[in-house]
């Protein structure tokens, strides 16, 4: 499974417009075993996401121009703050109601809406596909790491970013559409 990554972080090296993921039927199996390592992270959900959040502008750090909040600051002055760890929660707390809402009676209404809203709010601030599968790769690293995941976690929580990603991307294409853009 650790091919997922790399193939992730070809993408991003080669400076490619990175695939729409198809969206995928997660199985009730995947779903147990998401909720279930979702666990170990969630406990400490600040901690967990500045951990994510920071690795991510330590790896892409042209990425922390994205950020308006903290975009003049060096990243070592970040940890801590509490902008910083309030966007790191935010993070955790969207991956929470997903999560939540896995294996529900109107869970995919639930998370496509959650995610179709995160998809526009970042469409409005210019960020890429690129910008999402380098979050992507940090989280599956981290998750992979913190969670110790085999083989068949590492595919669910790969399933579930596919279908994240999935919609946000079709949200950032519609953008681009409307655009006139591609």
């Amino acid at each position: 499974m650790g091919n997922v990554v790399s193939n992730v972080q070809e993408i991003i090296a080669a400076n490619k417009e990175p695939p729409t993921p198809e969206l995928k039927q997660l199985t009730q199996a995947q779903i147990d075993i998401i909720k279930r390592t979702w666990a170990v992270p969630y406990a400490k959900p600040a901690d967990s996401g500045e951990i994510i959040l920071y690795t991510f502008l330590e790896r892409f750090p042209l990425a922390q121009q994205k950020f308006h909040a903290f975009r003049n600051t060096p990243i070592i002055m970040l940890k801590g703050t509490p902008g910083f760890r309030s966007h790191a929660q935010k993070i955790m707390k969207i991956f929470a109601t997903a999560i939540d809402a896995l294996g529900t009676e109107n869970g995919l209404q639930v998370i496509l809406g959650v995610v179709t809203e995160i998809g526009k709010y970042h469409r409005r601030r210019g960020i890429e596909k690129k910008h999402f599968n380098q979050l992507r790769s940090v989280i599956l690293d981290i998750l992979g790491q913190v969670c110790k995941l085999n083989d068949e976690e590492k595919k669910a929580w790969n399933d579930l970013m596919d279908t994240v990603y999935h919609v946000i991307f079709n949200v950032l294409d519609e953008g681009k559409k409307v655009n006139g853009k591609k």
